[in-house]
């Protein structure tokens, strides 16, 4: 009988701890998010992605009912913010917001890495796509993609062209313009895109590919004429001008998209809540078009199962594009 009842006691007492090591994990999917979230920049304060990553930190904010503050880590090429994020407890109150230059760039490029995009992370979604433009001084003497090629053919090895980096998305479609037009173009890296607009205006470089929000100043005071800019369609601030595509060159199709990682691990209660939160902020028409839109940007909807197949699928995209374009980040 006493055999009997202990061998219950046990069962239930085994119930119990069974129970209470799942409630914990329950009920802080449930109380998500119960404290500040911590959102992760790799880039310096001021940049587009910055720029954009601090308008969707007020929106989740707003939605969520916590404080989203942002932290910019910038350094090796993203790798040090990404690394931070990685090894980040996978609660949901660290996350990342970058762009393809983490997501991406960095694993065709980069032989070694302080992250490993499927190891130590968690897609959560994106959020939209900037649309990257061949800016010229307003001065020079081209007013097509056409006249810009016979314009540096005709001074072959005399000119130069702006990067915001090594390995940068400007770094390549500048050694991919100089395969696909047969020209021969130095490369500079700059600290950021402002400098290479800078000296872009200055004649030091002939051009650069900055997003429309850098040079939206210096378009409207006839400072910056744009070329040709990436994307599917063109942009509705800058109608005028053709893609890449319609260029004639369409391996220069290269944006910048923007979007969200957890660490992995995370739960999949919390990964879907901050999922649905940022699909909330980009179906608000309002925010969509006064924020994005009007910064020439794009809005990029996707769930965590579509942006982790998005990643793969413009990998593998752009080591085709790499590998033609010739560049290397040493």
């Amino acid at each position: 009988m006493i055999a009997c009842f202990v061998r219950r006691l046990l069962a239930v007492s085994a119930l119990l701890t069974a129970l209470g090591g799942a409630l914990p994990c329950a009920a802080q999917a449930d109380n998500y998010p119960s404290r500040p979230i911590r959102l992760v920049v790799p880039f310096a304060p001021g940049g587009a992605t910055d720029i954009t990553g601090r308008l969707m930190a007020g929106q989740l904010s707003a939605r969520l009912g916590q404080p989203v503050v942002v932290e910019n880590r910038a350094g090796a090429n993203t790798a040090i913010g990404a690394e931070v994020v990685a090894r980040a407890a996978p609660d949901g109150y660290t996350l990342l917001f970058s762009n393809d230059q983490t997501f991406v760039l960095n694993l065709v490029l980069f032989q070694k890495l302080a992250y490993d995009m499927v190891r130590d992370f968690a897609p959560v979604a994106s959020s939209s796509y900037l649309p990257l433009t061949l800016a010229v001084a307003s001065t020079l003497p081209a007013n097509s993609v056409g006249e810009l090629i016979d314009y540096a053919k005709a001074r072959r090895g005399q000119l130069s062209y702006g990067s915001y980096g090594v390995g940068s998305q400007a770094h390549i479609m500048g050694e991919m313009f100089k395969v696909l037009t047969a020209t021969d173009l130095a490369h500079v890296a700059y600290k950021g895109s402002a400098p290479a607009v800078a000296d872009v205006l200055g004649g030091q470089v002939l051009f650069t590919f900055p997003g429309i929000p850098t040079i939206q100043g210096f378009i409207a005071n006839g400072r910056i004429k744009v070329l040709a800019l990436s994307g599917a369609a063109r942009n509705p601030l800058l109608p005028t001008v053709p893609t890449f595509t319609e260029a004639g060159l369409p391996d220069m199709d290269i944006g910048a998209w923007y979007g969200f990682v957890a660490p992995a691990a995370t739960s999949a209660d919390v990964i879907g809540k901050l999922s649905q939160a940022i699909a909330s902020i980009l179906s608000d028409r309002e925010f969509v078009e006064k924020s994005l839109i009007a910064a020439g940007m794009v809005p990029l909807q996707m769930g965590p199962e579509q942006f982790s197949a998005f990643m793969r699928s413009e990998t593998d995209r752009m080591r085709s594009i790499i590998r033609k374009s010739g560049a290397k980040v040493e």
